[in-house]
């Protein structure tokens, strides 16, 4: 198991859309799923509202609909528990993945917005990669889970944290060291290629921990194109009229692949070798920007009638 955090700027969710949460709400803090379906996920948040603002507020936010008010405050230094339902893109996409859920810790401050999902790796990069294309986060950043593990939040096994510890506090990994990998050995009653070994296992699972998972800057344009499919399926609905929202999503995502175009290149992207694999890449794109304008194109004449 994984966990994916992502995390926008308020300055940035202006931008996005769904930017109307910063003119309303100054802080939100997602509790838990009430129902869990595509289109129809409905969850319990604590929510403080900007200075004018209240609970009807929300009929403003197309992503967004108002179901209950739970808990009024009893005071300004409180907030409103409410039960909202939510249909967004990506909150949809990471409900039909059927694996990967958002988890408390989600929430909008006065620094921003930070959505936080854990799940299998496959299904978390996927719904991470709609994140980046649409809305393109100010940091993504990842780790690993292990639910059986006694020590909370350790991507280290016990005997890893006490080894890691033990060389910690006698120098090991100041600048310069204090001490050496054979004092280190001769401590602990082990040999010295050994301790050596399980130092850099340690090391290494740290590194991978923190970066593995940061976004990469490339991606397949058949994920691109799947994802897109996503975005439009998200948009037929009866119940709600969110062309212009559908438009700006798919806008988001042709610059974001165009920012791939312009990028592309053997030395860039792993798993990428070769001419003709390049000029595969860059003819998919391509179709995948020609299909984003093609259903923007058929959008606007639909809602022009």
């Amino acid at each position: 198991m994984r966990e994916v955090t992502l995390f926008w700027k308020r300055t940035r969710l202006a931008n996005l859309d769904i930017g109307g949460i910063v003119d309303i709400f100054t802080q939100l803090e997602f509790i838990s799923y009430v129902k869990r379906v595509p289109k129809d996920i409905r969850i319990i948040l604590k929510a403080n509202f900007c200075e004018g603002r209240s609970p009807q507020d929300i009929e403003d936010l197309h992503f967004l609909e108002l179901l209950e008010v739970i808990l009024e405050p009893k005071d300004n230094s409180d907030s409103y528990i409410i039960l909202v339902k939510l249909n967004h893109s990506v909150s949809n996409l990471n409900a039909r993945t059927n694996g990967t859920s958002a988890v408390p810790g989600c929430r909008l401050d006065g620094e921003g917005l930070t959505y936080i999902i854990q799940g299998p790796p496959l299904k978390l990069r996927l719904v991470s990669t709609l994140a980046r294309l649409i809305s393109q986060p100010d940091r993504i950043s990842a780790r690993s889970l292990d639910f059986n593990s006694t020590l909370d939040r350790s991507v280290l096994n016990t005997k890893q944290l006490k080894l890691a510890k033990f060389a910690y506090d006698r120098g090991y990994f100041d600048t310069p060291k204090r001490t050496r990998i054979s004092d280190l050995a001769i401590e602990i009653g082990l040999a010295r290629a050994t301790i050596s070994e399980h130092l850099a296992r340690i090391e290494s699972i740290l590194m991978d921990d923190m970066f593995s998972s940061f976004d990469e800057l490339y991606t397949d344009p058949k994920v691109v194109k799947n994802l897109i499919e996503t975005v439009v399926l998200e948009s037929e609905t009866e119940e709600l009229d969110i062309t212009d929202n559908m438009i700006h999503i798919l806008n988001n995502i042709k610059k974001s692949i165009k920012t791939q175009l312009s990028n592309l290149s053997e030395d860039l992207y792993e798993g990428i070798t070769g001419e003709e694999m390049i000029e595969l890449a860059v003819k998919e794109h391509q179709e995948n920007i020609s299909y984003i304008d093609d259903v923007i194109e058929e959008k606007l004449k639909s809602s022009s009638k």
